[in-house]
């Protein structure tokens, strides 16, 4: 039987996979204390293009927070995902369960309407997961 570290690390890889090595970083993040669960990071990214994961894991909490509480005020519902577009790339963030977020950053090579597919399907495996 697998540990949930690698149950979490086989289900980011999976997500990597399938966006055909766009993905620069995967995170499973804890919701609540804004800590990283489980990362995991292409072995072919070059070192230093990539914030390390408690940057990524520390921001993309606070993101996900102050925009959780807009979408509350503005009457939108739950929020499901966000896509933050930059010169360089994306940063994607989504639920992932009660307490956890998925965090993604990609280039700006990536298909985004099939990786937003994978990553719906992704988020209810760690879900499951958790």
């Amino acid at each position: 039987m697998s540990s949930k570290t690698e149950i979490l690390t086989s289900l980011l890889e999976e997500l990597s996979r399938a966006s055909q090595g766009n993905i620069q970083a995967a995170l499973v993040i804890s919701r609540s204390q804004g800590l990283t669960i489980c990362s995991y990071y292409p072995p072919n990214a070059p070192e230093g293009t990539v914030p390390q994961e408690d940057v990524i894991a520390g921001r993309c909490t606070q993101i996900q927070m102050a925009t959780g509480k807009v979408f509350k005020e503005l009457q939108r519902g739950p929020l499901v995902r966000m896509l933050i577009e930059g010169n360089d790339g994306y940063v994607i963030i989504g639920g992932a369960g009660e307490d956890a977020i998925l965090a993604v950053l990609t280039n700006r090579r990536v298909n985004l309407g099939y990786l937003f597919f994978m990553m719906s399907k992704i988020a209810r495996q760690i879900a499951a997961s958790l």
